[in-house]
């Protein structure tokens, strides 16, 4: 079993921040496979062929607490977590294994419970406010618009939760270099260039 970790902030107060893109991101994939998430004191939860995708309903800077129910409750294989990076230009999305907290207090967490290199990433960007500073930033909703221009970034995540749903992370990573091979150029959900790996090592 494969195990998806959203991060977010619940309830309705944070569900449109751009601090919960993680939860955007998996909802959006729920959604549109008519799936629903069961509720638990520690976090929201569904399973889908051979992944569990988990919601902590804890708050952010606790979401290790949900991470460690999870892997007592299922036979975990790998975790993949998804969240929102403000080291990224809003939309862009990156996958890796590993890497460094950013100042993100979710991951800092959830690397209470497993090391780094543990955690497989999905990370997508919101960009840097010049005026806002950042521990208010992430926690301003977004306007309509500005979230209509994810669409194409929730559906290149959908995508990889799918994959990931009846494969290994490795799966994941091929399919991702695959999406970064033909990417044409131009802004669309994420990817300047095939590099990537090597420029943001620690974010």
């Amino acid at each position: 079993m494969n195990l998806v970790l959203a991060l977010g902030n619940p309830g309705t107060k944070y569900e449109n921040t751009r601090h919960n893109l993680g939860f955007i991101a998996v909802e959006h994939w729920a959604e549109a496979r008519k799936l629903s998430f069961a509720h638990t004191g520690l976090y929201d939860y569904l399973v889908y062929k051979e992944m569990t995708v988990i919601k902590p309903n804890t708050y952010m800077n606790l979401s290790g607490k949900a991470l460690a129910h999870a892997l007592t409750r299922w036979k975990i294989s790998e975790t993949l977590v998804v969240h929102d990076d403000i080291e990224l230009k809003a939309t862009e999305l990156r996958v890796r294994l590993g890497g460094g907290d950013g100042g993100h207090n979710g991951l800092k967490s959830l690397f209470e419970v497993l090391p780094p290199d543990e955690l497989r990433r999905i990370r997508i960007g919101i960009g840097r406010s010049d005026t806002i500073p950042a521990d208010q930033y992430v926690l301003q909703s977004f306007q309509p618009e500005e979230l209509d221009s994810y669409k194409d970034s929730l559906a290149l995540v959908s995508r990889f939760l799918d994959t990931f749903s009846r494969n290994d992370f490795n799966k994941v990573l091929n399919d991702y270099s695959r999406w970064k091979k033909s990417y044409s150029g131009g802004k669309a959900a994420g990817i300047k260039s095939p590099k990537e790996e090597t420029d943001d090592q620690g974010l």
